[in-house]
């Protein structure tokens, strides 16, 4: 399966328009290597919650108002821990002060533990079409390192029941090069993944972050991560074992079946438009990127004081809108593609980075394409030494130098 053109498809590209997200911040045991903002899973904790999504999206609804969202996902945290009749209300917020369009996609994170019949009935009932399962590895002795509280079973029983469900586009999450990860551990997992058949897989490596138990353990010089040469190996795999069942590699850490590819992130790729609520959630809206407080506590109190939950809000400017296109574009399997861009987005990328990209086609680190430059297929896990490289042979914008 070599020859498994490089994604994301045209019909994936044109159909990743606009992108609600939506976190939900409980957890029922959080993940010692996890940065994601996370609460502990109550009543009440899950009634402020709901309330203050209410207050946000009502809040944040004229902005989309001229909008019908081709995405939405609900992220975490663990949306699936939310019961029925919570989510049912979530989604009722959603719908009430948002426009989703015919045939978007609906992601929704889960954990194999938590997806039993009465979820998939609610979550169906709401026009969820996507499961997103975070499985990690399929080894006992990892699965209670990295905190996971499902067994190496369970995630191929919620595949079947969310199957006998109805929903078709299944992706899995794995993790790799985390503290004491072999590659015949890696090996294995690979291979159970492959037997479940998803439509898209994710497969990360680890990054320490600081104020995670793992990440300050490693810190501390407690333990270490895998070597970057082991890592690689890693990725190599995955990649030819996912390429031997039809998955190509779209993105540097995911792999998807045909028309298969997420909406919802390449939405963020493509440097799409994507309105973001709930604690801790980043978005990008008409040019102005919003972060909201990081704490569920703080996010609710800011909505309950009549005060906006966002803690930074930014305008672009050409030069970072620019950086960003490139950096996230040259990640993906076909690169950065430049029918993508508005017209005047284009020629300021152009302006900047033209002479740059024709330094990396010399030195090996790009290709041309016809339709812009990539990364070669065969530097794609070290796309981001490649970034830096690019971004430190930038041009300033006109505008950067008057300023």
């Amino acid at each position: 399966m070599s020859g498994l053109p490089l994604g994301p498809g045209a019909r994936a590209r044109d159909e990743a328009r606009t992108a609600l997200y939506v976190h939900v911040p409980f957890c029922a045991v959080p993940c010692p290597y996890c940065h994601f903002s996370k609460d502990a899973l109550s009543r009440a904790a899950v009634e402020r919650y709901l309330a203050g999504m209410e207050c946000e999206a009502a809040r944040r609804a004229p902005l989309a108002q001229d909008t019908a969202f081709t995405s939405v996902f609900f992220g975490g945290g663990t949306p699936s821990a939310l019961a029925p009749w919570a989510f049912a209300r979530l989604w009722d917020t959603i719908t009430r002060h948002f426009a989703i369009a015919k045939g978007a996609e609906i992601t929704l994170e889960a954990n194999p533990e938590t997806v039993k019949s009465g979820l998939l009935d609610a979550w169906a009932a709401a026009g969820v079409n996507r499961l997103s399962m975070g499985v990690q590895s399929f080894v006992p002795e990892e699965l209670a390192r990295l905190g996971r509280i499902h067994d190496e079973h369970r995630p191929a029983e919620a595949f079947a029941l969310a199957r006998a469900h109805g929903f078709q586009r299944l992706s899995l999450d794995l993790m790799f090069g985390y503290p004491g990860h072999t590659l015949e551990h890696w090996h294995h997992t690979v291979a159970v993944a492959r037997t479940l058949a998803p439509e898209h897989v994710s497969a990360y490596g680890f990054i320490p972050e600081a104020g995670t138990p793992l990440g300050d353990a490693i810190a501390r010089g407690e333990t270490s991560v895998v070597s970057p040469e082991l890592e690689a190996a890693m990725h190599a795999h995955v990649d030819e074992a996912l390429r031997a069942d039809g998955l190509a590699l779209y993105e540097t850490s995911n792999w998807s079946r045909p028309q298969a590819e997420s909406r919802h992130n390449l939405t963020y790729w493509l440097r799409r438009d994507h309105l973001a609520i709930g604690p801790s959630a980043h978005g990008l809206w008409r040019g102005v990127r919003r972060a909201n407080a990081y704490a569920t506590h703080d996010w609710a109190t800011r909505l309950e004081r009549g005060e906006d939950p966002a803690v930074d809000v930014e305008q672009e400017t050409p030069a970072s809108r620019a950086d960003e296109t490139v950096m996230l574009a040259l990640r993906l399997g076909s690169g950065l593609v430049l029918a993508d861009l508005e017209p005047v987005a284009r020629q300021e990328l152009l302006t900047r980075y033209t002479s740059a990209f024709e330094a990396g086609v010399a030195a090996g680190r790009l290709e041309r394409t016809p339709e812009g430059w990539r990364v070669p297929p065969s530097h794609v896990f070290v796309a981001d030494d490649t970034l830096a490289w690019l971004a430190v042979r930038a041009r300033p914008l006109v505008q950067e130098v008057a300023a």
